[in-house]
Parts: structure tokens; C-alpha cells; sequence
């Protein structure tokens, strides 16, 4: 059983350490029981700093790698390769890095709604200025309101 290494105690992804792996434990979907289903993506102990530090990056990922679990529905694969993909330009790029990997992947953005993003400045697909304001808390009200979900 991996040991968390680091978690904010809600539905972003947590660290955890599995025999010595580094892994980016991420909570997307259901199983066919609608039990969560869980995927994982090996990430680096920079990955992980940058995910214990920084709401904002760790949020815009979570909002990219959601896509990817829905993708996998209730038993297909996860795109792994997809996810590693991600972790640099999300994690350690530059913020117009940023915001180039996130224009080019699908974002969930009801997750960055809920996580109190600038609604302005993410419909201008300003995703990492418009992460700012992230909190690690998510509100499904104002995404209720704010995306008539």
C-alpha cells in the first residue's frame, strides 16, 4: 500500500510514495460499482515540491488530467503517457508554457470554477493568471451558478 507523501485533504491528486516511486495519485470518475476510480503517473520530487507548494499549478493539473480519467470511463485504460505529458509544462513550465499545454488539452474547467479561478480571465483562456485567486477548497455552488451546471 503507497504512503502519502503529500495531500490537501480534498479530491486533488496526492502524492504518495510507492516502494520508492514518486506517484501522482488521481481520483477521476467512477467503477462500474460507482466506487471513485483511482489512476496513478509517476511524477519527480520536483513534481511533487511544486504540487506541495503551489495551489495554483496543482489545481490547473488537476483540471487537465480530469479529462483523461473521464476518458478511461468505468474500466478503459488511462493514458498515462497523456498525464506525463502534462507534468512538465503544468508543473515547472513558464506561465505562458502554462497557458500553451492547457489551450492544447481539455480542462475541466467546473473543477477551476469550483476552485474560485477568475471567471474572466479563464473564458480568455488566461489559465495560469486566472489561477491566482485558486483555493485548495472547492465551492460547487458558484459553479452552479457562475456554468448553470
Amino acid at each position: 500500500m503507497p504512503d502519502v507523501v503529500f495531500s490537501r485533504g480534498t479530491w486533488m491528486p496526492a502524492v504518495v510514495d510507492d516502494d520508492g516511486q514518486l506517484l501522482l495519485d488521481v481520483v477521476g470518475g467512477a467503477d462500474a460499482l460507482h466506487g471513485p476510480r483511482t489512476f496513478t503517473v509517476p511524477v519527480t520530487h520536483e513534481h511533487a515540491e511544486v504540487v506541495r507548494t503551489s495551489v495554483r499549478r496543482h489545481l490547473l493539473l488537476y483540471a487537465a488530467l480530469l479529462p483523461l480519467c473521464y476518458d478511461a470511463g468505468v474500466a478503459g485504460p488511462w493514458d498515462e503517457e497523456a498525464a506525463a505529458a502534462l507534468l512538465d509544462p503544468v508543473l515547472v513550465g513558464t506561465p505562458q508554457e502554462v497557458d500553451d499545454a492547457l489551450r492544447r488539452a481539455r480542462v475541466d474547467r467546473r473543477v477551476l470554477v469550483a476552485h474560485h479561478v477568475s471567471l474572466r480571465l479563464l473564458k480568455a483562456r488566461r489559465y495560469y493568471e486566472a489561477a491566482q485567486s485558486a483555493t485548495a477548497e472547492s465551492d460547487w455552488a458558484r459553479v452552479r451558478k457562475h456554468l448553470g451546471v
